[in-house]
């Protein structure tokens, strides 16, 4: 067949594979089938052709390596010429030459291109930004909002520090560390722990971010610098054993002060309302167990009077926690009520903010309860912080006085691991923890001095009994 002849059939026919050689007028004119495809095989370039299928043109190295014939695609037509195409082929079959396949060659090129990129431009800046904009539904859990305001937090730190300009892989252990100790150091009077509280979770973060790049960017041996480098050299921090009942007459002394606290919110001063309402919150935390956030976002929809059950909607580990509500506890509530009725405050929340919010320009609950802490810890010389009050809250509940078990202190304190020991549905969970709380809270009246213990008369024959079936049923 001469070069400039083509393979037209009949309307009917598919047009079928031949050898020729190539032309610009030739791959134009070539028809495209209605089903199926055919090849023009080039006979000045051998192993180059055009594969024409319905409405696609396009080039094709073959060559056979090893007994095996293979099949590289170099592009289309029109969008690559005859002349782009040949050049390409002879490229393509050098590469097949050497005994490679220059599909591959040309990922390795992309991975090595990508390489150089990110050894010279991805920042640990990046690397953070990519980290945030992360696909949520890649993610084991959403970011909860507490954690959200950590990030920008960090931003708001780290961005300014040259180490947020420093190339990732580059990174160096004395890199990390020399931004871990700046990051550690606050000038902050609130910062009690000098900024090494700040330092401790700014770096977990990052340590997190790096994981995740590692993990979908990286070998799978690559190295955590962030974990090599801080493992021994992170701030670790003090054993915190601190309760409100560290000696015999702290809780009593503490429960006078929060009182105190409250009184002066029933003096008319609206200067005092936010003292009030927090002294309420502390004796809810103490009855409870609840973490600051998750107390001071309660919303009185999340409290049935009825079937006398409370619920967390915002906690650490995203699940909901319903527990118990208990006389105490119920007057406690009535309480701040009674309070917010008689200042004429109309709020969802149980602990209005009786401020607009700087950001939000919205009034929602109080944030900070540190100041009417610090009035009740100094006035009872009890120095405490809201999670001391919750490491009260389970030390009372495994006391003599309540004698709760440790997996039901965990159910209580609403800890992830709590699921591993048992299985609750919300009824059941509330059923089981509701005497606990019932106890808790006469041991609390006890030890405060606000309702005297009293004595009780044990049945000889019945104390008998009982200690015979309880040898029964451990044996």
């Amino acid at each position: 067949m001469s070069a400039t002849e083509t393979p037209l059939k009949a309307a009917d026919e598919s047009p079928k594979s031949y050898e020729t050689e190539l032309t610009k007028g030739i791959v134009k004119a070539a028809p495209y089938p209605k089903a199926g495809d055919y090849t023009i095989r080039d006979t000045d370039i051998k192993g180059l052709g055009l594969r024409v299928s319905p409405g696609n043109k396009a080039w094709i190295v073959r060559r056979k390596m090893a007994g095996k014939s293979y099949r590289h695609t170099l592009g289309t037509f029109p969008e690559t010429t005859l002349v782009e195409a040949r050049r390409d082929a002879q490229k393509a079959l050098g590469v097949f030459a050497q005994g490679k396949h220059p599909m591959l060659e040309k990922r390795a090129l992309q991975e090595e291109t990508k390489k150089q990129w990110v050894d010279t431009h991805f920042t640990v800046g990046k690397m953070w930004e990519q980290y945030e904009k992360q696909d949520p539904e890649n993610r084991a859990k959403p970011f909860s909002a507490n954690y959200l305001k950590d990030c920008e937090r960090l931003r708001e730190k780290m961005s300014n520090d040259p180490f947020w300009s420093l190339q990732f892989t580059s990174l160096a252990k004395s890199d990390v560390l020399a931004a871990y100790v700046r990051a550690s150091k606050s000038k902050d009077r609130r910062a009690s722990n000098g900024g090494k509280t700040t330092g401790n979770k700014f770096f977990r973060m990052l340590s997190s971010a790096a994981q995740h790049h590692i993990d979908n960017n990286m070998k799978a041996d690559t190295a955590n610098v962030f974990q090599t480098a801080l493992k021994k050299k992170r701030n670790k921090p003090r054993a915190r054993t601190r309760t409100l009942t560290f000696e015999p007459e702290s809780l009593m002394r503490w429960w006078k002060a929060v009182k105190a606290l409250r009184a002066k919110g029933e003096t008319g001063d609206k200067r005092m309302r936010t003292s009030a309402l927090l002294a309420d919150f502390q004796i809810l935390v103490l009855l409870w167990g609840g973490r600051k956030t998750e107390t001071l976002a309660i919303k009185w929809a999340d409290v049935d009077f009825d079937k006398k059950i409370v619920a967390f909607t915002e906690t650490k580990n995203g699940e909901i926690h319903l527990f118990p509500l208990t006389p105490l506890a119920e007057s406690v509530l009535a309480d701040v009520r009674s309070l917010l009725n008689e200042w004429g405050i109309e709020s969802a929340y149980v602990f209005p903010s009786m401020r607009t919010g700087h950001k939000s320009q919205a009034k929602t609950h109080i944030k900070e309860p540190k100041k009417a802490m610090e009035a009740v810890a100094k006035e009872a010389g009890v120095p405490f912080a809201t999670h001391d009050i919750r490491r009260t809250f389970s030390n009372l509940l495994v006391s003599a006085d309540v004698g709760a078990e440790v997996q039901f202190v965990k159910l209580a304190l609403n800890h992830s691991q709590a699921s591993d020991v048992t299985s609750f549905n919300y009824l059941d969970k509330v059923r089981t923890l509701r005497p606990l709380y019932e106890k808790l809270e006469r041991a609390i009246l006890i030890k405060v001095g606000e309702r005297v213990a009293s004595k009780v008369e044990i049945d000889a024959d019945e104390y008998r009994q009982f200690r015979e079936y309880k040898a029964m049923i451990e044996r």
